[in-house]
């Protein structure tokens, strides 16, 4: 007879033999799904997906299915690369986050490549900076700035500027090369010429 525990009976294991714990890290986040579905009425498999967590993922799910409330993927990722740009930026500079980390301005290790990091994190935000403020010449009566500020940059759930938001993160995808530039529309007389 052996020594030991008795061996459990009917339950699933790994190859080494100890029991697989898999089927409960599946259900182990139930309560948030269900919780995520119920209030933003989301399916059991878009409230699983990442993009579930932020307003402007939701907007993307919304897209993807055919919604005119959402927005599209290649807007989507212009949103999280300006979330990220500006992170970049403000650790190039060494801004202060209290928010973030309750410190004053960024520490750290400042390696060889360390400036040209900062130079090309601060172009890069400067180049988006630029790209937005152009788009918002053109479209005078929309704030870019607010919406990207709140809906991107807080995650707040504001519908009234869902348009400006998409206008934002046009030009925004347009500087980055996410999204392709739109061909103008010749008109006969272009063509005739």
């Amino acid at each position: 007879m052996a020594k030991g525990r008795p061996r459990k009976i009917g339950v699933k294991r790994t190859k080494s033999g100890a029991i697989s714990r898999a089927a409960g890290a599946y259900n182990e986040n139930a309560d948030a799904i269900e919780l995520r579905m119920r209030v933003f009425g989301l399916t059991e498999k878009e409230a699983r997906d990442q993009k579930a967590s932020t307003y402007v993922g939701r907007l993307c799910l919304a897209g993807l299915r055919n919604s005119t409330d959402g927005v599209s993927e290649a807007q989507y990722d212009a949103a999280t690369a300006y979330l990220e740009a500006y992170a970049n930026f403000k650790r190039a500079v060494k801004s202060p986050d209290a928010l973030a980390t309750g410190s004053g301005g960024a520490g750290g290790a400042e390696g060889p490549g360390y400036e040209q990091w900062c130079r090309r994190a601060v172009s890069k935000w400067e180049g988006i900076q630029k790209a937005v403020y152009a788009e918002q010449e053109i479209h005078s009566h929309a704030n870019m700035w607010a919406a990207l500020d709140y809906v991107v940059g807080r995650d707040q759930q504001l519908p009234h500027m869902i348009g400006d938001l998409r206008l934002a993160l046009n030009a925004i995808g347009h500087f980055l090369g996410i999204i392709p530039m739109p061909r103008k529309h010749l008109s006969r007389s272009d063509v005739a010429a």
